[in-house]
């Protein structure tokens, strides 16, 4: 849903269509003046800029790129003949194995580095196999890159003047994505301003981190309109909030971040929302990654997840076995080209996610930039190194986390693999299913069919044990929910 601000202060809610949009982006005068935005291209006219682009990053990798110029030299590739992006198709994928071993081989040291080349901040993964967090270089150049990305995608998402944001995101030991760009959107876009929860898990000396019941506060005083932060710990909030009886009718919309929220998850969000008076918020759920330095933003819910700045980067899906291309729309490896950067640059790098994409025009905003697609039940994309091997049967546990959320009643949930008799390894695996429960349904209910609803999906049935919220999530102690835990012994 698409709003705009009338004379008076108040909104008019459009439905998302490309007339609409153009309306949308006229109404508001820094997206108006956005005239070189590449999302409205033609289709060639993009793949130009990114050929373009492309060549100008080649020179710059095989200047200064100590991992690449090995690898060029090693495959006896000329980077000189990478002129277009289908030529990417001669260069081996780059995987996390390759970046997390020597990341800064992969930061560009350039023989004729300017202004614009200097360092401005180190952001890190998170979530790690190794637990070592894997640093990711930005220079100046790359910030200009990713403010435009942000404007861009706040413009996809429908901002509008003067809105006001709420930076739910945790102030963790880590610098993230997730709080640097929630920042971004509140301190640099000409377009918001807005506050930030900090909170977290507190540190012993410094008392900066604030709590949940602060962010409730601080959400209905400055009459946020906006809501950013990981879904899991979003939703938490809301639900606290719902139970207070706050108001919370101002609000337009959350923009989730950090894992995936499917159709239930966002159901639920919305629903509580309205509970306390807001009006159709967009519970919309970007797909983003620390390799990309923001995300891929949907124009309304459930549209495909935009890119906001093809310029900049050049995705494609390859098979799992042979790492070819494979046709829009078909599931396979997410991978990511950078285009204009200048401090971390990876090629053909596999975020580890599986997941589709599709280079139709949008039916809804008009933009002809790649979109990702709903992949896995109602998400874009599931983790590679989430396939769980249980019971002898390879399964991704995305359709589990799928089928649980869409379930009514279920508030909170945790999926555990184990074994039927913890003193006996060879015993069997066992699926179960931690729920905490809404008093709005009988657990009884939410037992049966959450059985139906695994063995329909996974052809396994689950036992499911009914616990306190806080045994499946503490905020105060971790980043995320911890969806899955295997406590199989390991040999």
């Amino acid at each position: 849903m698409l709003r705009m601000r009338n004379p008076d202060g108040s909104m008019t809610a459009f439905e998302v269509t490309p007339e609409n949009t153009l309306k949308f982006i006229a109404s508001e005068p820094l997206y108006a003046e956005d005239k070189d935005d590449p999302n409205f291209f033609s289709k060639d006219d993009i793949l130009a800029l990114q050929n373009k682009n492309l060549r100008r990053e080649m020179e710059r990798i095989a200047d200064g790129s100590a991992y690449y110029k090995e690898l060029f030299k090693r495959e006896k590739i000329d980077p000189a003949k990478i002129q277009t992006v289908d030529d990417l198709k001669a260069l081996p994928l780059t995987y996390k194995r390759d970046y997390m071993a020597d990341p800064e081989a992969f930061k560009l040291k350039l023989t004729n580095a300017t202004l614009y080349d200097w360092l401005w901040e180190v952001t890190y993964t998170t979530g790690t196999t190794t637990g070592v967090p894997t640093p990711f270089y930005n220079t100046i150049n790359d910030a200009y890159a990713t403010y435009q990305l942000i404007f861009r995608a706040m413009k996809i998402g429908g901002a509008i003047s003067g809105m006001h944001t709420v930076n739910l995101f945790p102030l963790g030991p880590i610098p993230h994505i997730g709080f640097f760009r929630a920042r971004d959107i509140i301190t640099m876009s000409p377009l918001g301003q807005g506050a930030f929860a900090c909170t977290g898990m507190p540190h012993e000396e410094f008392h900066i981190h604030r709590s949940m019941d602060y962010a409730i506060e601080l959400i209905e005083y400055t009459e946020a309109d906006v809501l950013v932060g990981i879904g899991s710990f979003v939703r938490r909030v809301i639900m606290k909030a719902e139970e207070q009886g706050r108001d919370y009718s101002h609000i337009l919309g959350c923009q989730l971040l950090g894992e995936a929220a499917p159709k239930g998850m966002r159901d639920d969000i919305r629903m509580r929302l309205e509970n306390m008076g807001a009006d159709r918020p967009f519970i919309s759920n970007s797909y983003g990654f620390t390799e990309m330095q923001g995300a891929l933003s949907e124009c309304e819910e459930f549209s495909g997840c935009h890119s906001p700045d093809p310029g900049s980067y050049f995705f494609e899906v390859v098979d799992e076995e042979t790492g070819e291309r494979v046709p829009d729309g078909e599931v396979g490896l997410l991978c990511i080209t950078h285009l204009v950067r200048t401090g971390t640059v990876l090629l053909r790098y596999v975020i580890g996610d599986f997941a589709a994409i599709t280079h139709e025009t949008c039916p809804h905003c008009g933009r002809n930039s790649v979109r990702m697609q709903v992949a896995v039940g109602s998400t874009y994309a599931s983790r590679t190194s989430e396939l769980i091997n249980l019971k002898g049967t390879l399964i991704n546990p995305e359709i589990m986390r799928d089928e649980i959320a869409n379930t009514a009643g279920v508030a909170e949930y945790q999926i555990v693999l184990t074994t039927k008799d913890p003193n006996d390894p060879y015993s069997g695996d066992e699926l179960i299913i931690k729920v905490a429960a809404m008093p709005s349904r009988a657990e009884g209910e939410i037992e049966v069919e959450l059985q139906e609803r695994m063995r329909k999906a996974v052809e396994m049935t689950a036992k499911i044990d009914f616990v306190e919220m806080s045994e499946i999530f503490d905020p105060t102690v971790t980043l995320k929910a911890m969806r899955i835990v295997d406590m199989r012994p390991t040999e």
